[in-house]
């Protein structure tokens, strides 16, 4: 017998709020170490063949090991650097907006990942709303906007264009500046969750009643018109507005509670035709669980480097990958997660004094014989004040008070002393890989990153 599943957008939304709560939670019985760890990495100090073209990461276990033998430093990602995102969707005039329907799927994807239903949208005051009414599939013309006096009940907006908005919230500044770009806006999860035991809407609530066809021939001077509202739930009254013998809108009086499906009509003993359209709403109504309303299945993580970042980072050197680990190690902490604000992931090396000019960056040192190492490394800096080298992708291990020598410079040093980086290499999830043409270092310089993870 054949068997068909899916896996819901529900399923999606949960595994944003792990990602999101993940570092700020704890495990007990110790409540010092955390569930989840994010650390972004920066790697690969060498152009690719075609640094204009770099090419697709790959995820075979070879070139996993190569990345973290490449990788120079990683910086811990906090969980103010971390917020669920959706699609950003600016409300434009003329645009014909989808309407919210229990009926539909309103998170189905197009081909390149974006939502086939525009139910939602982003005003210039940066308030979010949701569609509940498109005046039977017309153009937006009206900017929906939140402020007193200007929404009915249940904080649903009505334009002159004959849409109904849903206020959902106002994206924060301070999320703001950080999480949205031209692609993405952050949305808070807040503290609710579906629940129909907190809410006086219950499993779903009737917060619009929607004229389809208005019909002809209503008199309510002469003959009442009547909204009769059938379903599994209760509560749920709306009036007719009339005009010019037809209905022109209905005014929910009470959204009512527990619906799992509803219809609405017109009843009266003059007049006929008109048809309404009513949907429920989610759990606990719109706007209870703006995250899961929205169908929240992306995350943005952000990190930013600054400069040398107190000694960890060179500030002379370019790099061409980077990403994100999850649950690294050190050697202080194992077998518990890292938990250090950032780590170098070099060996350091003292080499004696020379006068000659110092290994140059990028090439290869090795003790031993070139045709037989018993240790090499590539150079990620070289201080001539200190005589200290900064090593990646390093193989064997140093021996102290022996010669250590430059494939390309030619230069001879004695190794003097050296220290392996505390933060256990390899350790962790290696979760994202990104490669770029190159990012040039400085001083002075800022890298603000920002992965968007989508599930």
């Amino acid at each position: 017998m054949a068997n068909k599943n899916t896996l819901t957008n529900g399923s999606k939304v949960s595994q944003i709020e792990l990602v999101y709560y993940g570092p700020a939670a704890v495990v007990p019985p110790n409540l010092t170490e955390p569930i989840n760890t994010y650390y972004c990495f920066l790697a690969k100090p060498l152009p690719w063949t075609d640094n204009e073209n770099p090419p697709v990461p790959t995820t075979d276990l070879k070139s996993i090991k190569q990345i973290f033998k490449n990788m120079f430093v990683v910086k811990q990602l906090k969980p103010s650097d971390i917020s669920p995102v959706i699609e950003r969707i600016d409300w434009t005039s003329g645009v014909k907006y989808d309407y919210f329907s229990d009926e539909v799927d309103m998170f189905e994807k197009d081909a390149n990942g974006y939502l086939r239903k525009i139910f939602y949208v982003k005003n210039k005051y940066d308030q979010i709303f949701k569609c509940l009414w498109n005046n039977n599939g017309q153009p937006s013309t009206l900017e929906p906007y939140f402020e007193p006096g200007t929404y009915g009940a249940n904080k649903i907006f009505k334009g002159d264009d004959g849409y109904k908005w849903k206020f959902m919230y106002t994206i924060d500044t301070g999320l703001k500046l950080k999480f949205m770009d031209n692609e993405w806006i952050p949305v808070a999860i807040g503290s609710n969750t579906p629940n129909p035991l907190v809410t006086t809407a219950g499993i779903g609530s009737l917060d619009v009643i929607n004229v389809v066809n208005g019909g002809s021939g209503y008199d309510p001077s002469n003959a009442v018109v009547y909204v009769t509202i059938t379903g599994d739930g209760t509560g749920a009254a709306a009036t007719a507005n009339v005009s010019n013998g037809a209905i022109q809108d209905i005014i929910v009086t009470n959204p009512g509670s527990n619906y799992t499906y509803a219809n609405a009509s017109i009843t009266s003993s003059l007049g006929g035709n008109s048809s309404l359209f009513v949907s429920t709403s989610p759990v606990g109504g719109h706007g209870f669980n703006s995250f899961s309303e929205l169908g929240c299945d992306h995350v943005m993580l952000t990190c930013q480097f600054e400069g040398d970042e107190g000694g960890y980072i060179p500030t002379d050197i370019d790099f061409h990958q980077l990403g994100l680990i999850v649950n690294p190690t050190t050697r202080q902490s194992n077998p518990s997660y890292a938990n250090g604000i950032i780590y170098s992931t070099t060996t350091n090396v003292v080499v004696a004094p020379g006068a000659d000019a110092g290994f140059t960056m990028d090439e290869v040192v090795y003790q031993g014989s070139s045709t037989n190492p018993s240790f090499t490394a590539t150079v990620l800096s070289f201080d001539v004040a200190s005589n200290l080298i900064k090593l990646i992708n390093t193989s064997g291990t140093p021996a102290e008070n022996s010669p250590i020598f430059g494939l390309n410079s030619k230069i001879t040093r004695t190794l003097l002393s050296f220290d392996t980086p505390n933060f256990a290499i390899h350790s962790g999830h290696l979760s994202y890989i990104e490669n770029r043409s190159g990012v040039q270092r400085s001083e002075d310089g800022i890298e603000q990153f920002k992965f968007v993870l989508g599930y």
